[in-house]
């Protein structure tokens, strides 16, 4: 069996030479990163190395090069063989000191933005299933991987689409997290910039300036506001609104602990034909009581996830853990208090590369 080495600027370059002088049935025995040239190890070029060969039954597989790859990947295979079972022991206050240095990195950053342990265990655990054992050796490779765990862990997506028929939503959410910003944003967004026809319904009675706050944002973008006091109400004022592309109904902050007032918001939505309802949360609010929150709103069923107050915490973990633990998609993201111009649909990328970032 003859072992060759071919060199690339990039994995695409070096398999090419591979496949053009071995051809389509060329092993892969080694592949790794190197820089070439350059003074004491800085300022090289950097190059892709994969040692390849092909199979040959005529001869002995005995040859130095050869056996000494082949134990080369034992190794290696021993080592993630042994990061899985690592892995695996975790319990939920366990530590990852004896990862390789690569995934202990990515361990750290998942840790420090908020991610919770068990969570944090299983996309390690899928990184090294997916990984080669080369590419754990390389901190970039194993970022890479990272951001593409994420990214798939935060899709899809889902936006609010609007169709040739009405179509009417409602924000619901705990005390504090802006759901009244957040519906004037939306309006703006669907009113200026899509050039829909827009109307708004405030089931907000309980706080004084909630009606005149949203009313300024209704006469500042141009869309009709109605006030509602009851269940009824709520379906005449939709009814009234038939002619329009969208209507936002904007509902009083419930505490998810006060039981009358998540019987209250369960009456107000139930005989109103409401096509989609997002649950507003805030990403400064603790792991714990957002989990409680979204546990006693799902009496009135939750279609979508919107997070808010992103501009004020570094814990992007908490998405990720809400939208693992529910299964429920995600569909904007609220960092700042402009209007419209703070609301942005998620991008799982964007996330996925701010949970690398310091």
């Amino acid at each position: 069996m003859e072992v060759k080495r071919y060199r690339g600027e990039s994995m695409q370059e070096a398999m090419f030479k591979v496949k053009a002088d071995l051809g389509p049935e060329a092993i892969i025995l080694h592949r790794r990163k190197l820089k070439k040239g350059g003074f004491m190890g800085f300022f090289g070029k950097k190059m892709v190395e994969i040692v390849a060969t092909v199979e040959d039954e005529k001869k002995e597989n005995n040859s130095e090069e050869y056996l000494k790859l082949q134990d080369e990947l034992a190794q290696m295979k021993d080592m993630m063989s042994n990061v899985l079972q690592e892995l695996e022991t975790k319990s939920l206050s366990g530590s990852y000191q004896n990862l390789p240095p690569s995934l202990q990195e990515v361990a750290d950053k998942l840790l420090a933005k908020g991610v919770k342990n068990k969570l944090a265990t299983d996309i390690l655990t899928s990184l090294t299933k997916k990984a080669d054992p080369y590419q754990l050796e390389e901190s970039e490779e194993v970022k890479s991987l990272l951001v593409k765990e994420i990214e798939q862990r935060l899709s899809p997506v889902a936006p609010l689409q609007l169709n040739n028929t009405s179509k009417v939503v409602a924000l619901i959410g705990p005390t504090g997290v802006g759901k009244t910003t957040t519906i004037a944003k939306l309006a703006a967004k669907f009113n200026l910039m899509e050039q829909k026809e827009v109307a708004l319904v405030t089931a907000d009675t309980y706080r004084i300036a909630a009606v005149e706050q949203l009313k300024t944002y209704s006469e500042i973008i141009g869309v009709p506001l109605e006030v509602v006091f009851t269940p009824s109400d709520l379906v005449k004022a939709i009814e009234r609104f038939a002619d329009k592309d969208l209507v936002l109904i904007d509902t009083a902050g419930r505490s998810q602990q006060n039981k009358m007032q998540m019987s209250e918001l369960t009456a107000l939505m139930e005989n109103a034909e409401i096509d989609e309802t997002y649950l507003v949360l805030s990403a400064t609010t603790k792991l714990a009581d957002l989990r409680d929150v979204v546990l006693k709103f799902k009496s009135v069923d939750i279609d979508k996830f919107i997070f808010t107050k992103l501009d004020e915490t570094n814990a992007l973990g908490t998405i990720l853990n809400i939208t693992e633990e529910f299964e429920i998609p995600l569909s904007y993201i609220s960092n700042g208090q402009n209007v419209p111009e703070d609301i942005k649909v998620v991008d799982p990328k964007q996330i996925a590369d701010n949970f690398l970032k310091e």
